[in-house]
């Protein structure tokens, strides 16, 4: 091979090193920020919590059995 093609290939080697190495910090950043705004709170057997139930999203008998227990807290179980 001559020179010109190895240090063409060399050249595209770092640069593809180059740029995993800053889509990685990126990544770490953007993450970092992302946690920052997330909401951790673990639910513990006695806590309660309430549910919204979108039709669109359950079948029609589902939504429909699930509407009365949807109108008080429900208890966390495991």
């Amino acid at each position: 091979m001559s020179e010109s093609i190895e240090f063409f290939a060399c050249r595209v080697h770092n640069l593809h090193v180059e740029i995993i190495k800053h889509i990685q910090i990126s990544n770490e950043q953007y993450k970092f920020r992302a946690d920052l705004y997330k909401y951790h709170d673990a639910l513990n057997v006695r806590n309660y919590f309430m549910i919204q139930i979108r039709p669109e999203r359950c079948p029609l008998k589902t939504s429909y059995k699930l509407q009365v227990s949807s109108a008080r807290p429900l208890k966390y179980c495991k």
